[in-house]
């Protein structure tokens, strides 16, 4: 009779795993599934708590506690979120797949751990959770302090080995779900930064081209500045100038767009510089709307244009505004994070190291999974026609890629929505260059060789060399300016970078191969760091960005030509 009292007491093996093993299927989380260990731990055994401990990746070094139950869960989770390998002779075994590891009683281990003694451990039994011989993690349960402990013969330890590899198939699954769905979001983000990258180039290559004509709008309206004219007239020109320096502008975001506006870099206080811009920020707001600052102290300085990021914020505010109702809340905050291997999992496009992270949030209506997946994209906007232009997020990003960090929008519809902007910090700073002298250049008597496939360009950039003195000689393409050069020696050749039949870069290879002590200025749409310009750095070869005034060309050409000389260089303002 008494083998029977036991036998109902306690059901067969294989019909307990199995009902375990069919619940088990229904299970969808590591949550779910440490529950329903532990209540068959605390049915059969009586052990009350249960947790479960992964190694995320193949090589960790520790394993990471995802999900614990039981009434010491709150504690566990505290003294024990990781459980390092190095130095842990239980993690090493059970991470070599050993067997199960039972303590009958912590308290009478001759060598307690520090984190066991505050935790109070009393019975405790770990089970390595291996697939195909990688191990996934530890499954646990056990009693603490006042619960007392539990007594466990070598079946206990048997069926907790059955239990383990039935629960490892569940948490394999669950890995796999997570590696799958770790990599479908790193798709996506690969996907969007193809996306955003290609029309930045598209939207820097129109740039390029609307640059040339602002440098003809701009040097033409000097010319006709230096004549007799009347009030009305320098009325006239003065809305002319106005205007294309609005245009100007416009072009610099589109810049922004191919990462092709360089940033003026300086040391800044990040809090500092959000501090000077709030009042400006909040005039972009109803006077309902609240908005709140919380700079982090003893944040470490960057290294960033200051004129930029309050371009970035200006359209984060704008577009919180939209979302808000008029007595809505915009909260900025700032704060010191270090990005490791672990966060990149969330985070594929970020470099490991110290960042300062700059939050905007807001309590509007918030945007759908869809539209946060487009939101960086040019000229995308949800606003109706004629009340955006889709370019304020596009140009946030580019100005913050350019910076070296990157941005992370996370959305709700109707619990708003919290834009993360992450700067690195710099961690040797480099000294401070102080900015050139605005003092006109004089001109000369050098000859020079000026090649550009934009005739009303041609046409303004020869007057304003030819007028400071220059003997000029003017081309409409990279083919003709080395026809031109193997005809007659020149002191300077100026090339734009881009033209047809011939490029700029292709001509001044020619030129150099039959006069290697020629010397070249570079005028380009694009900026140095531009793939269309960016051999000129290895060859020492200034570039000129477009737009530019005639004082400024002049101050270029008379620079390069004294540097040549080797005499002292004119200070240029780039």
């Amino acid at each position: 009779m008494r083998g029977v009292a036991e036998s109902a007491a306690h059901p067969p093996i294989h019909c307990s795993l199995t009902t375990f093993a069919r619940e088990l299927c229904r299970i969808d989380d590591y949550d779910g599934l440490v529950e329903l260990v532990r209540r068959e731990l605390g049915a059969r055994f009586g052990l009350t708590n249960a947790w479960l401990y992964v190694f995320e990746r193949a090589d960790d070094e520790q394993a990471v506690l995802v999900a614990v139950a039981g009434p010491k869960a709150a504690l566990i989770r505290h003294e024990l979120p990781v459980a390092p390998t190095t130095g842990d002779w239980l993690i090493t075994a059970l991470r070599r797949n050993e067997a199960p590891i039972v303590i009958p009683d912590a308290r009478d281990l001759p060598e307690n751990p520090d984190v066991a003694r505050r935790l109070d451990n009393r019975t405790a039994v770990n089970v390595p959770i291996v697939i195909l011989d990688r191990a996934l993690g530890i499954l646990g349960g056990g009693t603490f302090g006042e619960e007392g402990a539990v007594p466990l013969d070598e079946g206990a330890t048997a069926y907790l080995l059955h239990l383990g590899n039935l629960a490892s198939m569940a948490i394999a699954r669950f890995v796999l779900r997570a590696q799958d769905e770790a990599k479908a979001r790193l798709q996506v983000e690969l996907a969007q930064r193809q996306r955003l990258e290609s029309l930045g180039l598209l939207a820097g290559g129109v740039a390029h081209d609307f640059r040339n004509l602002f440098t003809v709008i701009r040097a033409s309206a000097g010319f006709i500045a230096a004549e007799p004219l009347s009030e009305a007239q320098r009325r006239d020109l003065g809305v002319i100038a106005e205007a294309e320096r609005s245009a100007s502008e416009l072009t610099g975001k589109l810049l922004m767009l191919g990462r092709d506006q360089p940033p003026s870099l300086v040391v800044a206080e990040i809090n500092d510089v959000v501090t000077g811009c709030l009042q400006r920020l909040q005039q972009a707001l109803p006077t309902e709307t609240r908005m709140t600052f919380t700079g982090a102290e003893g944040l470490p300085p960057l290294r960033l244009d200051p004129h930029q990021l309050e371009q970035v914020l200006m359209n984060m505010v704008l577009n919180a505004r939209d979302a808000m109702s008029a007595d809505g809340h915009l909260i900025l905050t700032t704060q010191a994070v270090t990005i490791d291997d672990g966060d990149r999992r969330a985070h594929p496009m970020a470099q490991s190291g110290r960042y300062v992270r700059l939050t905007v949030a807001d309590n509007g209506c918030g945007m759908s999974p869809e539209v946060v997946e487009r939101a960086f994209e040019p000229f995308f906007t949800t606003k109706p026609q004629g009340e955006g232009t889709g370019l304020g997020l596009a140009v946030s990003w580019g100005v913050v890629q350019q910076h070296g960090g990157f941005i992370h929008c996370a959305s709700e519809v109707g619990a708003g929505t919290t834009f993360e902007i992450y700067l690195p910090v710099v961690e040797q700073l480099a000294p401070e260059v102080s900015p050139p002298d605005e003092a006109s250049a004089p001109g000369g008597t050098e000859r020079i060789l000026f090649a550009d496939d934009q005739p009303y360009l041609l046409d303004i950039v020869a007057r304003v060399l030819s007028r400071a003195g220059y003997s000029v000689v003017a081309v409409a393409n990279g083919a003709a300016a080395v026809a031109a050069a193997a005809r007659e020696n020149f002191d300077l050749h100026v090339l734009d970078a881009i033209m047809p039949v011939m490029s700029g870069r292709e001509a001044c290879e020619r030129i150099r191969a039959a006069r290697p002590e020629a010397q070249f200025l570079f005028i380009s749409g694009f900026s140095g760091a531009a793939l269309p310009v960016s051999f000129l750095a290895d060859l020492g070869i200034r570039v000129l960005p477009k737009p530019f005034d005639a004082a400024t060309l002049l101050r270029e050409v008379r620079a390069t030509l004294d540097a040549a000389a080797g005499q002292p260089a004119a200070s240029v303002a780039k």
